[in-house]
């Protein structure tokens, strides 16, 4: 039965992201991108991180606002976070080591990776958001060392849409 408010109502797709070298899966949760929400360009991921995993993203920039949290799976106690994130900011790629729940909030232009979940004692719940760029240009997304341009995700990862389709 359709409804009058439908259109507020989205059904994220399974998504599982894959290292196109080994096949390692570093994503497998919910995961809208683009205008599939609402018809708002932003973009959100959800997923239990079961294991421990690096990802190949290296040091890079964007021109938009991103945020990145890491909760623990224990819904009878919000603080135990049974696990370990290591995430690297600024073109220095000062350290940070994160072993109870944290946000992190990147600003447009701000260098930042790569990430490592290093320890999982139990499942972690990461989230990822990406909004609109601030002056509404399209998205960017540049490596910040010269070693690292021309680099792109979708070279080395695959993306497989595991939802069923309604």
């Amino acid at each position: 039965m359709a409804g009058k408010y439908d259109k507020y109502v989205s059904h994220p797709p399974h998504i599982q992201m894959r290292m196109k070298a080994d096949r390692s899966v570093i994503f497998d949760g919910l995961w809208l991108g683009g205008m599939q929400l609402f018809n708002y360009n932003f973009s959100m991921g959800h997923q239990f991180v079961r294991k421990p995993f690096k990802g190949d993203n290296p040091p890079h920039t964007h021109n938009f606002p991103e945020f990145l949290a890491w909760y623990g799976g224990n819904p009878d106690d919000p603080d135990d976070f049974g696990g370990e994130v290591v995430f690297y900011f600024g073109e220095e790629l000062e350290k940070h080591v994160f072993t109870r729940p944290t946000v992190v909030y990147l600003p447009p232009g701000l260098v930042h990776c790569p990430l490592e979940i290093t320890r999982v004692d139990r499942p972690i719940i990461q989230i990822e958001m990406m909004l609109v760029p601030p002056d509404g240009s399209p998205p960017t997304r540049e490596p910040y060392f010269e070693k690292d341009k021309g680099f792109s995700p979708d070279a080395v990862m695959d993306r497989l849409y595991l939802s069923r389709r309604d």
